[in-house]
């Protein structure tokens, strides 16, 4: 039988964070980086998770920063075009961190409120140079394109072994996911003490699949909020926005990173609206839109989005 869940408590705790993240824009960047916020640089970076690292930052919770990413092929790929071969030193991928989140312990799980993205001026895909302006990204002389940033790798440390920069995985990691974007909170399951989060690869532009390998790779400035939610979600990277709710899988076989979203989905109705395993599967096939992440990489990546109306919101 249906249980009514606590809806407010559910209500302040998944909903309000993303509707405020939803309403800041780049005015409100601009303006932030007057008042004092931290600024935390992309010097400070690595290629590989591990459950123990040095920390490159400490962030309270709750606290606001600034966060500072290259693009994922630094000193490969300049502004005039020239694209360089990688070698066995060349640096790939790298990750602005490891951010310490203080209060953060094993299992906790952490919810990081993307509040804005500001790309650089330019970017690069596929071996072509794009000048970003004005919200745009300039296609050819009669096209521009209208930019959507989001961040293609977001992560924290393992909790054993390694995790590299490049894949995703249960931590997060290099998800390609278009839904990392401003407005959107992401929830993962920390694996150590206080995190170790990383973030990098921003793209100005991608769709779903990433079907070219890339999306705009670009240079970004973004808005990040950390915040400790009271019960844990998922044990993978959960998205939640004003009017969905995702949930993500990745696995080097796609139909088993696809079914590891809708599973997950299905689990998380079953917890937090008291329905039947067979309800919240109908529910999640008759409401959910199923989506590829990016197919390109070893292992791919898969979302499952139902409409926050599901869970009673």
């Amino acid at each position: 039988m249906y249980q009514q869940m606590d809806r407010s408590s559910f209500v302040k705790t998944m909903m309000l964070t993303p509707a405020f993240a939803a309403g800041f824009s780049g005015n409100w960047l601009q303006t932030l980086q007057t008042t004092g916020l931290r600024r935390l640089r992309s010097d400070r970076q690595f290629t590989v998770w591990k459950p123990q690292m040095d920390p490159a930052y400490h962030v309270a919770l709750n606290e606001v920063v600034i966060v500072e990413t290259s693009h994922g092929m630094p000193g490969l790929v300049t502004r005039e075009g020239v694209f360089s071969e990688s070698k066995p030193d060349s640096i790939i991928n790298p990750q602005t961190g490891p951010i310490f989140i203080d209060g953060i312990e094993p299992g906790d799980a952490l919810a990081i409120d993307i509040l804005d993205i500001k790309t650089g001026d330019w970017g690069y895909c596929s071996g072509r140079i794009f000048e970003l302006k004005d919200g745009y990204a300039q296609f050819s002389g009669t096209l521009k394109l209208p930019l959507d940033p989001m961040l293609g790798c977001l992560g924290v440390a393992p909790s054993a072994g390694i995790a590299d920069t490049r894949a995703p995985g249960e931590t997060g990691g290099n998800m390609d996911c278009r839904e990392v974007r401003a407005g959107s909170t992401i929830v993962f399951r920390s694996g150590v003490k206080g995190a170790l989060v990383g973030l990098g690869d921003a793209h100005a532009l991608q769709g779903d699949g990433e079907v070219t390998g890339q999306g705009i790779e670009t240079d970004a400035e973004t808005i990040l909020r950390f915040r400790k939610l009271p019960e844990l979600l998922s044990d993978r990277p959960f998205i939640i926005r004003n009017d969905s709710f995702m949930t993500l899988g990745a696995d080097k076989d796609l139909e088993n990173a696809a079914w590891q979203a809708t599973e997950d989905m299905i689990k998380l109705l079953q917890k937090k609206t008291g329905r039947s395993r067979d309800e919240a599967r109908l529910l999640v096939g008759l409401t959910g839109k199923l989506k590829i992440n990016q197919i390109v990489d070893p292992t791919k990546g898969a979302r499952m989005e139902v409409p926050s109306w599901v869970f009673g919101i």
